[in-house]
């Protein structure tokens, strides 16, 4: 290639990156101030597996991610009115008709954990019948177990923490307590106060998890972010190709 092909092609790509980082944007994502190690409050600042995805996503995209914690509730009802996007959300039938969905960012195994001493066998739905599970304020744990509590099979008593619902589990309020993200999780729960760790033996995780929950960033759909949202799926399938998204959601051994 000569002298002058090459400095055509730089041109070409110069202009190509001009004309993506033109479409670039600033982008205000609410998120949960307290579900580690998914996303939560350290220090003050965002911290987690899905801040780091959208740290990486936005090198990747040229969009800035300004992420804001809150508990839950308040980080989905800010995404709801259109203050910003939501990061960690759920894609249910009632969402899908007021929000639009990046593809799946991270896949969230929700936990059932009881006391030892209390326990009880759990295959289905069915055998949550009549318990009192505790549950985080404002989530959805998809479209067949919000239809099972909604119908009254048990009840779900709602917070804003999973450290304060084991501690409720401890002092014999709950029958069982949703967890997320697994093992990883549970762990993060429990390092996050004294009781807890005092008393982790008598804790015990269900063999079969109540569900697989794929979390999605999302805008509600008056906010017309869909270009974003296109440019945020392309990052994460760079990533997946690359094998850097699966080093960013599997805790390292």
């Amino acid at each position: 290639m000569n002298a002058m092909s090459v400095r055509i092609a730089i041109g070409w790509l110069l202009l190509w990156m001009s004309m993506a980082l033109s479409h670039a944007e600033s982008l205000i994502i609410f998120g949960d101030s307290a579900y580690a190690p998914v996303i939560h409050d350290s220090g003050g600042k965002p911290s987690g597996i899905l801040q780091a995805i959208l740290q990486r996503a936005a090198a990747l995209t040229g969009d800035q991610y300004e992420l804001r914690l809150s508990p839950w509730k308040r980080a989905y009802e800010l995404a709801s009115r259109g203050d910003g996007g939501v990061v960690g959300v759920s894609l249910t039938q009632e969402r899908a008709k007021l929000f639009d969905f990046s593809r799946p960012i991270y896949d969230d195994d929700i936990q059932i954990v009881t006391l030892k001493e209390r326990t009880f066998p759990y295959s289905r739905l069915d055998d949550l019948q009549g318990k009192i599970v505790g549950g985080v304020n404002g989530a959805s744990y998809g479209d067949e177990v919000d239809k099972a509590i909604a119908n009254g099979l048990f009840v779900v008593e709602r917070d804003v923490g999973q450290a304060g619902r084991l501690r409720k589990l401890l002092a014999n309020r709950l029958d069982a307590a949703f967890i997320g993200n697994g093992l990883a999780g549970f762990d993060a729960v429990i390092n996050s106060h004294p009781e807890l760790q005092t008393n982790r033996d008598r804790f015990i995780i269900l063999p079969n998890p109540l569900t697989r929950d794929p979390l999605h960033l999302a805008f509600v759909k008056s906010l017309n972010k869909r270009e974003a949202l296109e440019r945020f799926d392309a990052a994460l399938d760079k990533m997946r190709k690359s094998g850097e998204l699966r080093k960013l959601t599997v805790p390292e051994k």
